[in-house]
């Protein structure tokens, strides 16, 4: 059976898993990327494209590799050194002039320094295999450039001992199930796309993969949005910029856009949110979220940008219109930049935001909001999915905790009701007394979640569960966003 075969030559696989951690078992996404660099660095030879064309046509591969209990790690601590990536005739960009960044170089230690990827349905020609077995030779690195290793083509069977297998990314109860990152077809042209425009490459798609003797046990819970690979940062650049309390009617035009730019008309359910004959959807679709300053010691709720988020489990077709019409929104903007949308507010102005991986403020960084937590406060006001029948607090909890359940997570084991947020510079859920209307929270016209009720919440989880936590009936436009609260934000 084909395989690629990798050798850790230092017993230590060093990479930083993108959820926090030390990554393990390598993502195929890494060795493709490896491959990848390998032809870039000696001179593109058209017969070793093909062979990676043919390689990010296949299905998820199978890994073998130790499970997750037969693998140590290695926290080394936490050093300052110059950042890659800088460029220009400056003396700026010398490594000794250039600012220091923290950097962690986590590790993983298998139990069996060696792993390999099959293709169990796949037998490719020789010249593709000849492609393949000459990259795989020049491969001297995966994961960090001090993760030496020996990267071969084989005829192998997989140990199912060892094996990692693939599920359908569709799935729907597989969460808490180990995600990798994956290759896909025109990975190469988005990684040559990315190297053209000077900026880090973004994955882009993930897959359930079940570790050796089953789901592992210390996997946490986690919603049906996607993690940090699904979200896609637009930060402000200029223009128009509303105030956090008008976030819902800012979901509805960026929503909007979204429909216009989609590839297929009508817009496909994954971006509308409605499903057939105008009913809503009962899918997990498309969440548009802020990203605000918020949380910290001195936040004061400005609006920085936003975050299109797609849903955990979602078929590769459905994935690429989306990324599709976010890509078309990412090029509205008549500056000409290929990375900048706008979002126009009629006689307000236009909004503009620029795509980055990168983002330049903590604020909008998705991990923010994807960390592993038990405890989690609403940064945006939850709209309760129904009306409470009476004033009773107890039947508001009981809804709260159905709309947990509802996005895949448990049903808190505590839970606090309050008028105000427990997130610093985190907007009110109630107009305050004495403060014009236009310091309220402002849905657009005919909008049905203006009359719901509104509540901040604290929840508390008897295990922690991986983010975003978005609940409620405004979850689509980021209204019930939760941050986790770290011992610091309790206090």
């Amino acid at each position: 059976m084909f395989a690629l075969e990798v050798q850790f030559l230092t017993d230590a696989y060093r990479a930083s898993s993108p959820w926090g951690g030390a990554e393990w078992p390598p993502h195929p996404e890494r060795l493709y990327s490896a491959l990848v660099l390998a032809w870039a660095e000696s001179g593109k030879p058209d017969e070793e494209r093909a062979a990676l064309l043919w390689l990010e046509r296949q299905p998820p591969p199978v890994i073998e590799a130790d499970g997750l209990s037969d693998v140590a790690t290695r926290d080394d601590p936490i050093v300052f050194v110059p950042p890659n990536g800088m460029s220009g005739a400056t003396l700026t960009a010398l490594p000794s002039s250039r600012k220091r960044a923290a950097r962690q170089f986590e590790a993983s230690l298998p139990a069996e320094p060696l792993v390999r990827f099959f293709w169990p349905t796949a037998t490719p020609e020789p010249a593709v295999r000849m492609g393949l077995a000459t990259l795989a030779g020049r491969v001297a690195s995966l994961g960090h450039s001090g993760s030496l290793v020996r990267c071969a083509v084989v005829e192998a069977a997989p140990d199912p001992t060892r094996s990692w297998q693939p599920l359908n990314a569709a799935a729907s109860s597989l969460d808490g199930i180990h995600r990798l990152r994956v290759m896909f077809e025109g990975r190469l042209d988005d990684l040559e796309a990315a190297y053209a425009r000077g900026e880090r490459p973004q994955p882009r798609v993930t897959v359930p993969y079940v570790p050796p003797g089953g789901q592992s046990a210390d996997e946490p819970i986690a919603s049906v949005f996607g993690d940090v690979n699904d979200w896609f940062i637009f930060e402000d650049v200029g223009g128009f910029c509303p105030d956090l309390v008008a976030y819902p009617r800012v979901a509805q035009v960026a929503r909007n856009a979204l429909l216009a730019y989609s590839p297929q008309q009508p817009a496909p359910e994954v971006l509308s949110g409605h499903g057939e004959g105008g009913n809503p959807s009962q899918r997990p679709h498309v969440a548009i979220v802020p990203l605000a300053d918020l949380g910290w010691p001195h936040s004061a709720g400005r609006l920085l940008g936003l975050a299109f988020i797609l849903p955990r489990h979602l078929q590769f077709d459905s994935r690429q219109v989306v990324l599709e019409a976010i890509a078309r929104f990412a090029r509205s903007s008549s500056t000409g930049d290929d990375l900048e949308g706008r979002l126009t507010f009629g006689r307000a102005g236009e909004w503009r935001l620029r795509r980055t991986a990168a983002p330049s403020r903590a604020s909008l960084r998705p991990d923010r909001w994807c960390a592993t937590s038990a405890s989690w406060a609403s940064a945006l006001p939850v709209v309760l999915d129904r009306f409470p029948k009476s004033g009773d607090p107890t039947e508001e909890a009981e809804i709260i905790a159905a709309a947990c359940t509802h996005v895949g997570l448990p049903e808190p084991v505590e839970l606090e009701l309050h008028a105000h947020a427990a997130v610093r510079g985190a907007p009110s859920a109630k107009q305050r007394a004495h403060t014009p209307a236009w310091a309220d929270w402002s849905f657009p016209p005919g909008s049905w979640l203006a009359g719901r009720p509104r509540r901040h919440v604290v929840l508390r989880f008897d295990t922690p569960v991986c983010g975003p936590v978005i609940l409620g009936a405004g979850r689509y436009q980021g209204l019930g966003l939760c941050l986790p609260m770290t011992q610091e934000s309790r206090e």
